[in-house]
């Protein structure tokens, strides 16, 4: 998985595994709300065990990219188009790294947590390690 750092990676495995088998959607937009301490200081009190009240939280003084986390998060599970997929393509709006956080929640979403942990982050390696051989 493609983690925001290595503090989003032990936050989220924690909390996934107290939430085990809960559904994609659900997995997703915690993947999204685990990415910044202050974004999920101001989200945990709204995570149920099998539901997330997105509606009722109110996130402040947050970064652009937790923001843009929390938007994406409450996109999943409303079904609201907050976020456009044209604003998250934009390299000068979103910078690469934060960009694959964000394709790893959607590859949660739509295939699971066993998908998304074959996801490798491979960003100044060489292009020729990567070839099967």
């Amino acid at each position: 998985m493609i983690f925001r750092n290595d503090k989003h990676g032990v936050l989220f495995e924690k909390e996934i595994r107290y939430h085990k088998g809960c559904s994609r959607k659900y997995a997703a937009a915690l993947f999204l709300l685990t990415a910044d301490p202050r974004l999920w200081h101001q989200a945990e009190n709204h995570i149920g065990t099998n539901e997330i009240d997105i509606e009722a939280m109110k996130p402040r003084r947050l970064d652009a990219m937790s923001y843009v986390c929390f938007a994406v998060a409450k996109d999943i599970i409303t079904g609201s188009k907050t976020v456009a997929l044209t604003e998250l393509a934009d390299a000068s709006m979103l910078p690469p790294r934060y960009f694959l956080v964000i394709q790893t929640a959607m590859l949660i979403r739509g295939y699971g947590l066993s998908a998304a942990n074959r996801l490798l982050f491979t960003e100044g390696r060489d292009q020729n390690e990567l070839r099967q051989k």
